[in-house]
C-alpha cells in the first residue's frame, strides 16, 4: 500500500492489501537494508515484510492525528517527521523521528487514541503496521535493544535530572526512568514482575519476553516510574512506582524502594510525594499497597495517609487510600512545578 500523498486522511494508511511472494521477498531485502535489522538476514525478514505495507508520503503529510483510533504503527525508511501535542496551553513540539525510528507503536498495543499528531517534514517512505506486525519485528535478533536505545535517546533529550537534597548532606538526580536503568533494587519489598505489569496495562496479544521487556520500559501511563540517581552517570539507588488496575484506571498499586546505604535520610517520603504528583496529573484517585508486614518504616509512611491494613496472607498486608491532593505534599513549591512539567511530558511522550 501507498499513501496517498496531498491527503491529511491518516487513518488511509491503516488500509491493507494482499502481496505476491515476490513483493514480500523485495520488501524483506529492503528491511535487511535497514540499520534497525542489521542482525537479520532478509530470510529471517520475510515473515515481518508479509505483515507490512509500504509508505510513501509528501512533506507536509498527517501520518497519525491526535485523538484518533490508533490502528497502525509506522516504520520510517527514509525522511523524518514532527511528533506534536496540542493541549489546552497550544502546541508542543517534542521533536523529530527519522530513518530507522517507529511511531505510534505504543498507542496501538494499548489500544488508546493517539496523544500527538504526526506530520512528515521531509518526503516520508516507509512501511506500516498492525500489532501482529510489530510484535514480530520485536522478536528479531537485535531489534528491542536497538528500539529501547531509540526510546531512551528521544526521552532524553528532553528530560533533565532535577537535584534533590536529602538528610546528610547527599543531592540526589530525580528522574522518569529510562529503557536501560537497573529499576529494580533487590528487595523483596516491593516488586512487579514484567508479567504482572503486562497483564495489567497491556493488550489482547500474548506477549513474548522481548515485547514483553520493550512494553515494560516504555509505557509511563499504566506503569509509571520514578527513579534516584547518585550522580548523572551513578547508579539508580531507589525508585517509586505505580501501575493501574487494570479494570479501573483510576486506581494503582503503589510501591517504592530505597537501597539499604541510602535508607534513613528521608528518601521514601519524598519518593511516595513524587508519586502523588505523579499520579494526580495521571489522573489516578486511589492507591493500593501490598507490601511485607515487617516492613516497619514502609508501612509508617503509607501510615501518612490513613492506612488502614488488613492481612492478606501470611506476612503480607495490604491496604488502600485515595491520593491526597498535591497541596499535602512536603516538597518545595518551585520542585513540585517542576515534577508535574516533567510529568506530564513523559505521559505525551509515550502514548502517541
Amino acid at each position: 500500500m501507498t499513501a496517498t500523498q496531498g491527503t491529511d486522511d491518516s487513518n488511509s494508511l491503516a488500509s491493507t492489501v494482499g502481496d505476491s511472494p515476490e513483493l514480500t521477498a523485495l520488501r524483506s531485502a529492503e528491511l535487511a537494508e535497514m540499520d534497525l535489522f542489521k542482525e537479520c538476514s532478509p530470510e529471517e525478514l520475510v515473515p515481518v515484510a508479509a505483515r507490512l505495507h509500504p509508505l510513501r508520503a509528501e512533506r507536509g503529510r498527517v501520518l497519525m492525528r491526535q485523538g484518533e483510533e490508533a490502528t497502525f504503527f509506522v516504520l520510517i525508511q527514509s525522511g523524518a517527521v514532527e511528533v506534536s501535542h496540542s493541549g489546552d496551553d497550544g502546541s508542543v513540539v517534542w521533536g523529530e523521528a527519522s530513518a530507522g525510528v517507529i511511531v505510534g507503536e505504543i498507542a496501538l498495543l494499548r489500544d488508546k487514541p493517539r496523544t500527538a499528531t504526526v506530520t512528515a517534514t521531509a518526503d516520508v517512505t516507509g512501511f506500516v503496521g498492525d500489532e501482529k506486525a510489530f510484535a514480530a519485528i520485536v522478536d528479531l535478533p537485535g531489534v528491542s535493544d536497538h528500539l529501547l536505545r531509540t526510546v531512551r535517546q528521544r526521552l532524553a533529550a528532553f528530560i533533565t535530572p532535577m537535584p534533590v537534597e536529602f538528610e546528610g548532606d547527599i543531592t540526589l538526580l530525580l528522574r522518569p526512568v529510562l529503557p536501560g536503568d537497573t529499576e529494580r533494587i533487590s528487595s523483596p519489598t516491593a516488586e512487579f514482575s514484567s508479567e504482572t505489569l503486562y497483564r495489567r496495562f497491556m493488550s489482547n496479544l500474548t506477549p513474548s519476553p522481548s515485547l514483553m521487556n520493550y512494553l515494560f520500559h516504555v509505557d509511563y501511563v499504566e506503569h509509571f516510574v520514578w527513579v534516584l540517581v547518585d550522580g548523572e552517570d551513578g547508579p539508580v539507588v531507589a525508585d517509586a512506582r505505580f501501575v493501574r488496575d487494570v479494570d479501573n484506571p483510576a486506581v494503582a498499586e503503589v510501591a517504592f524502594i530505597v537501597a539499604d546505604d541510602y535508607q534513613g535520610r528521608g528518601i521514601g517520603s519524598f519518593l511516595m510525594d513524587a508519586a502523588i504528583i505523579a499520579a494526580r496529573v495521571g489522573g489516578i484517585q486511589r492507591f493500593t499497597v501490598r507490601m511485607l508486614s515487617e516492613n516497619d518504616s514502609m508501612r509508617s509512611i503509607f501510615d501518612r495517609y490513613g492506612a488502614d491494613w488488613k492481612r492478606d496472607e501470611p506476612g503480607v498486608v495490604v491496604t488502600e487510600f485515595d491520593v491526597p491532593p498535591i497541596e499535602s505534599v512536603r516538597i518545595d513549591p518551585e520542585l513540585v512545578s517542576e515534577i508535574q512539567a516533567m510529568t506530564r511530558e513523559v505521559l505525551r511522550a509515550s502514548g502517541s
